[in-house]
């Protein structure tokens, strides 16, 4: 499914996955005593993995950060997942 969206077209996809295993890990871990993990530092894991996301996911023709766009206007993150062009300046990636 991933791989027919516009990120997996533009070979992105690694950067989505260590955002979100970022965000998750970040979120998770300081509840565990063994990871030795304060709130804090979990909170600073996540917060890295959404802007690692955020400003490395762009179009390669047009440079749009798309997921920049999608927080602006939530209708960008459907296409983003479902279509293979670039919601901003229209370019198919095949």
């Amino acid at each position: 499914m991933f791989s027919h969206s516009v990120i997996g077209k533009t070979r992105q996809m690694w950067k989505l996955w260590i955002g979100v295993a970022a965000m998750v890990f970040g979120s998770i871990a300081p509840a565990f005593h063994q990871t030795g993990l304060s709130w804090t530092a979990g909170t600073m894991i996540a917060v890295v993995g959404y802007v690692f996301s955020l400003a490395l996911i762009r179009c390669p023709v047009c440079g749009q950060r798309w997921l920049v766009k999608a927080l602006i206007d939530a209708e960008i993150y459907g296409p983003l997942f479902r279509k293979s062009s670039c919601p901003a300046c229209g370019h198919e990636f095949g």
